[in-house]
């Protein structure tokens, strides 16, 4: 790596539902383990993630809260704007701006919204739009997450974000992704925090990934998948380690499902 390497920090992805008070003691919880961040994903049929991450900003002090991730083409601009500013003033400035060009299937969540989908171009303009309405028009500017991995998206998380999450295949290999943080530093340079999401915690694995993509914890571990972890905290801490050193990659963020069990490896990383 040409710069240092940036310390670890955590994730916590959830989209459970519940009432106000459910919300308030996950947050709560996940800032007890030491997670960095609560996120929240933006689908239809997951709950609002402003609406649930004002409810976990109003029972935390320090934790982050963030959007996992916005939707750009299903949102305009200055509603993001509102929104945005609202929850950054109720936190403390505690919120980080998580959005992408939208994720595969979308398009159904677009049209039962009556929204524009669009060509791909058009959504990456919406993303630049809300990215550019964000910076100029919020006081504190919240950090920015994109995800994504094309070479326009990747020149405007270079020029204007924070993080960047890697949208990689759950079974993608240690070379394969060291190749593509390779070329994200080439495109948008060195100045990015690089997310990665945690696949699964030893035979734990999402039920979308067996019943939707086929996957098991033993084809995941035959084909080298860095993102799945073993559930020992010194074979893990090493693993997590040697990947930041390899590709730059230095937050991780995990399913509510793991975040207990992988509240030890939290201890043990963060900050370091």
């Amino acid at each position: 790596m040409s710069t240092p390497p940036r310390t670890f920090r955590f994730g916590a992805i959830h989209s459970h539902r519940g009432d106000a008070r459910a919300w308030a003691d996950s947050a709560i919880e996940v800032e007890a383990l030491g997670y960095s961040t609560l996120l929240v994903p933006d689908t239809l049929w997951t709950p609002s993630p402003f609406l649930v991450l004002t409810a976990a900003a109003a029972s935390t002090s320090t934790l982050r809260l963030g959007t996992w991730v916005l939707s750009a083409p299903l949102r305009r601009p200055a509603e993001v704007v509102r929104e945005t500013t609202t929850i950054q003033e109720l936190s403390g400035g505690r919120f980080e701006l998580g959005i992408g060009a939208g994720r595969p299937g979308g398009d159904v969540d677009a049209a039962t919204l009556g929204a524009e989908w669009g060509s791909p171009r058009h959504r990456v303009d919406r993303v630049h739009e809300v990215v550019t309405a964000a910076h100029a028009q919020i006081k504190p500017a919240p950090d920015i997450v994109i995800a994504g991995q094309g070479e326009r998206m990747l020149r405007i998380a270079g020029a204007a974000a924070s993080t960047l999450a890697l949208p990689v295949s759950p079974d993608t290999d240690l070379d394969q992704l060291a190749a593509l943080t390779d070329r994200v530093m080439t495109i948008a340079g060195d100045g990015l925090e690089l997310s990665l999401s945690v696949t699964g915690v030893g035979d734990d694995i999402p039920d979308w990934l067996r019943q939707q993509l086929g996957l098991t914890p033993e084809g995941l571990r035959r084909s080298g998948a860095v993102a799945l972890l073993s559930g020992d905290v010194e074979r893990d801490a090493d693993t997590l380690t040697r990947l930041r050193d390899r590709t730059g990659i230095s937050y991780l963020t995990v399913s509510a499902a793991f975040a207990v069990r992988l509240a030890p490896l939290v201890a043990r990383l963060a900050g370091r």
